[in-house]
């Protein structure tokens, strides 16, 4: 017989790891083509947000951060359509529990179409709005949440707070009263927790320039940081105002401060508003008393007392009184007449120079909330004294790796009046791109600006600057920064070896291989599993127990079966017995012949038979 050796461990274990290993490199695989860097999604917070081919509706919350709204606040939302040869036959926007939020049906093939609808979340979660838009083929397509936060969705939390100061004018640099000549600087903090944008609004006295602000960190992620810095020889009394904002028109916070600037030789009044000391809110009461104090090395001839939502403009200021005595330290104010809404009071104090130097104060918030607010507006309207360029991206604190980002922004007119579209003007990095962006109206006095570059653009810092004027002809000026810190390159294609291959196309080619060595390799290896499974317990010796454990150190010995050798052939003689018959005596041949005779005798004396057969049975 064949030697044979003690069994070892099956090897299926380990070949069923390596198939099981095989097919999770698929997906894996695909990913890694997919997702060219890394695994981080928030890589894409910037890739296809706009109105394209590739993606024919688009649902955006201009104005908003969609991944932290406020429960029980109404949110304007946009759905942006379009085809390229067909028209736009319907567009139907659903949540979660298929509840229309926005339908309607077009006539007349139009292939753009731009509409407004409501949302008012009620749960802190998340929400799921889905949307479908159909051409005149019947063709659909889906339509897709974006924005800067596209990547995470929608959800509502309990609730959002508004952003708030970190700094005061009170840290200005020599101090709010300087000399002609001084270099004055504060450095403006403001953060907001929910890292909403913050959106903000500068304005100087009119006229002067003097006072430059430098951008640290311009909103993006809840930071804002701004350095003013100036020095001038033109003494008077400055007035500097900030609004900021997330979106939420109750979430919208000032700050005002007076730069004193007196001649080398004099100086201008100085004035202190003493009381209110601190934001108050007024709901019922109908006057609010005014206490200051003041000195000058001239002689103060009067004061004038004014209110307004921001100070900075001139023209948007209340008469409380323009002649308050110069020994007055107090003065009421009639607050019936004010609309609900966010003032601060201005206090001049003029003396008896020639001409007459003026210095200036203003109050901290005074919020008059009354309800005197006729009909309910979006909590996402913000709408100040002058036009704003809100809702920017991509930021400077963005972490941009694709080189043809989405830039995009939101234009808003000042109260009352309308933007006047022709009048929008886009640069980038200097170059005028007007022609080549999209916009969006939402209304008369709101428009989204969407700008995706053709080619990429180069690693490094890029600039944006946006223009635009409103029906009462006031302007804004807004400019940022971003970084790109991606690859160079087209970043829809893969550079293998200097030739740039299309990730769509290349995606298609490697699924086709992996399918092909899945297909190739499972077999085989599911039949080396099972051979070697028949092979095991082909070899397995039925003399050991199977219970036997395996000792790998010790060397076994093989099992032989041995036959004893024959030394010497023995012949013996063997003699067979007579067979034991049980039959009866065998009889001699005359009695037998006998019998025979008397039987054929017998037969020939008998009659003849019928031998006809019977009839056949039917």
């Amino acid at each position: 017989m064949r030697s044979r050796i003690a069994p070892r461990k099956s090897r299926k274990g380990r070949s069923l790891f390596l198939t099981f290993l095989l097919l999770l490199s698929i997906p894996v695989f695909v990913i890694g083509l997919l997702q060219d860097e890394s695994f981080d999604i928030r890589n894409r917070a910037f890739d296809d947000i706009e109105v394209s081919e590739k993606n024919p509706c688009v649902i955006t919350f201009p104005n908003v951060n969609p991944y932290s709204l406020e429960i029980n606040s109404t949110f304007r939302v946009q759905v942006d359509a379009m085809t390229t040869s067909l028209g736009v036959k319907a567009v139907s926007i659903k949540d979660e529990n298929n509840n229309d939020l926005f339908s309607k049906t077009y006539e007349g093939n139009p292939q753009r179409i731009s509409e407004s609808f409501s949302f008012t979340p009620t749960v802190a979660k998340a929400y799921e709005i889905k949307g479908i838009m159909l051409d005149l083929n019947q063709k659909s397509y889906e339509c897709v949440i974006s924005s800067t936060f596209d990547v995470e969705g929608v959800r509502a939390v309990t609730n959002n707070s508004k952003p708030v100061f970190l700094s005061t004018p009170k840290n200005s640099k020599p101090s709010q009263s300087i000399k002609t000549g001084d270099v004055y600087e504060y450095t403006l903090t403001a953060e907001d927790i929910d890292k909403d944008t913050i959106n903000y609004s500068f304005s100087f006295t009119p006229g002067n320039l003097w006072l430059k602000p430098t951008i640290i960190e311009d909103g993006g992620n809840g930071r804002l940081t701004i350095k003013f810095r100036g020095s001038t020889d033109q003494p008077a009394s400055y007035l500097a105002n900030i609004f900021i904002h997330d979106g939420y028109s109750r979430h919208l916070a000032s700050q005002s401060w007076v730069i004193s600037v007196s001649p080398k030789e004099n100086d201008i009044p100085n004035i202190k508003i003493i009381d209110p000391s601190e934001p108050i809110v007024i709901k019922e009461q109908d006057s609010l008393k005014v206490t200051w104090d003041s000195k000058d090395l001239n002689h103060i001839t009067r004061y004038e007392m004014y209110v307004s939502s921001n100070p900075t403009n001139e023209k948007s200021w209340i008469t409380i009184n323009r002649n308050i005595p110069y020994n007055a330290t107090t003065q009421d104010i009639n607050t019936t007449e004010l609309k609900d809404g966010t003032y601060r009071i201005i206090l001049r104090a003029i003396d008896n120079q020639n001409p007459p130097a003026i210095g200036m104060d203003v109050s901290e918030e005074i919020v008059i909330s009354k309800g005197q607010t006729e009909g309910k507006e979006p909590d996402d309207l913000v709408a100040l004294e002058d036009p704003q360029v809100i809702n920017f991206s991509p930021t400077s604190t963005d972490n941009v790796s694709n080189n043809r980002p989405t830039i995009k922004a939101s234009l808003i007119a000042s109260i009352g009046e309308t933007i006047i579209q022709e009048s929008i003007l886009v640069k980038l990095d200097n170059k005028d791109i007007t022609k080549d962006i999209k916009i969006n109206k939402i209304s008369d006095s709101e428009y989204t600006v969407l700008f995706l570059p053709e080619e990429g653009l180069s690693k490094g810092v890029h600039k944006v600057e946006i223009t635009f004027k409103d029906s009462s002809e006031k302007e804004v000026l807004k400019d940022w920064t971003f970084t790109i810190s991606g690859e160079d390159g087209d970043p829809d294609s893969f550079n293998i070896f200097g030739y740039y291959i299309n990730k769509r196309v290349a995606m298609i080619i490697g699924g086709g291989i992996a399918l092909i060595i899945l297909a190739i390799f499972t077999p085989m290896i599911i039949f080396a599993v099972w051979k070697d499974d028949s092979e095991d317990k082909k070899d397995i010796n039925p003399t050991l127990p199977p219970t036997i454990p395996r000792d790998d150190n010790k060397v076994e010995a093989p099992i032989y079966t041995q036959q004893k050798q024959v030394e010497e052939l023995v012949t013996e003689n063997f003699v067979a017995p007579e067979p034991i018959l049980d039959t009866p005596p065998i009889p001699e041949p005359e009695s037998d012949l006998s019998m025979v005779l008397e039987q054929i005798d017998d037969a020939q004396n008998e009659p003849e038979k019928n031998n006809t057969p019977p009839e056949p049975i039917l």
